[in-house]
């Protein structure tokens, strides 16, 4: 009994000293694992040969820059539209104009690289990557709202119920 007790007793400190360690992840950190996982996700989703993996990520790293830098500048503009009872007409309204300039480059890049995926995976496959992306940040989400957090499970789609 003493065994089981003692056995017990060390599980749940290993359990809180990990959940602690986890809590004290930086913003960045959690960035890079959620990215780690991203990257897992969608191999696996697109089943990439280790030569089409070669050639893609490359192209998939750029392209995920900018559409990271689109969207930090859509986000920034939606910061100062939240204070628009501060705003004269004219300063919310080419705010306004600036988000939706923003979603339109990204939605410009996204065409853009569809066809840059085509040239290194099958137009099918580049198509796919997408809906893989889409599939990762919906069950991201999900894992999010049901209290599990991102930085504590393996890559989404991966668990089986």
């Amino acid at each position: 009994m003493k065994k089981v007790f003692t056995f017990l007793l060390m599980n749940l400190l290993l359990a809180g000293a990990f959940a602690q360690s986890t809590q004290k992840m930086t913003k960045e950190e959690r960035a890079e694992q959620i990215k780690a996982q991203k990257i897992a996700f969608l191999s696996t989703q697109l089943d990439l040969s280790s030569e089409e993996a070669e050639k893609f990520w490359p192209i998939y790293n750029e392209y995920e820059a900018k559409i990271e830098a689109a969207h930090k500048s859509q986000k920034q503009h939606m910061k100062k539209l939240r204070k628009i009872d501060e705003l004269s007409d004219d300063e919310a309204y080419e705010l306004a104009e600036a988000i939706l300039e923003d979603e339109a480059k990204q939605g410009q890049i996204r065409k853009e690289y569809l066809g840059k995926f085509a040239t290194v995976l099958s137009k099918k496959k580049a198509a796919k990557v997408y809906m893989a992306e889409e599939k990762f940040k919906r069950e991201l989400l999900k894992k999010i709202k049901h209290g599990e957090h991102p930085r504590n499970q393996g890559p989404p789609g991966n668990r089986r119920p």
